[in-house]
This record gives C-alpha cells, sequence and structure tokens, in this order.
C-alpha cells in the first residue's frame, strides 16, 4: 500500500476535514473505515495541538528566563 501525506495543510485545514466526516453518508462496510479515519484524523489534531502547546509553553519559559537575567537599567547614568 502506497502512504502519501498531507504536510501542506495546516491545523484549521485538517480540523475540517475531521468535521466534514461527521456529516457524510456512511453505509455497511464504509461505517469501519470512516471510524478509522475519524479516529487517526483525531490522533492528528490532537499531536498537533499538543506540539503547538509545548512550544508556546517553551517560548514563554524563555521569554521569562530573558527577562529574569536581564539586568535593569541604571537610572542613575542618565544625563539631566
Amino acid at each position: 500500500m502506497t502512504i502519501y501525506s498531507l504536510d501542506d495543510l495546516n491545523l484549521r485545514e485538517i480540523k475540517a476535514l475531521r468535521k466534514s466526516l461527521d456529516y457524510i453518508p456512511i453505509n455497511g462496510i464504509d461505517a469501519m473505515f470512516i471510524a478509522l479515519l475519524q479516529n487517526k484524523i483525531t490522533t492528528q489534531i490532537k499531536e498537533i495541538e499538543d506540539y503547538i502547546q509545548k512550544e508556546e509553553t517553551a517560548k514563554q519559559e524563555a521569554l521569562q528566563e530573558a527577562v529574569k537575567n536581564d539586568p535593569p537599567a541604571d537610572t542613575s547614568k542618565r544625563k539631566k
């Protein structure tokens, strides 16, 4: 079986595809196929959201560390 990728889709597009699976008619053998497809896409969405959250948390921690390590400006050296 050949496996293809949809790497160029953003999270919103993937969520739209997942949501559309809730509205297509399912009959007989297709029910299992669609259920598995729904599960795969839901899992991928969760992984993407977890990754985004992890990246945001890392950015926030790096920013807090930078602010913590940045010495306050010495106001006594200002010209008056």
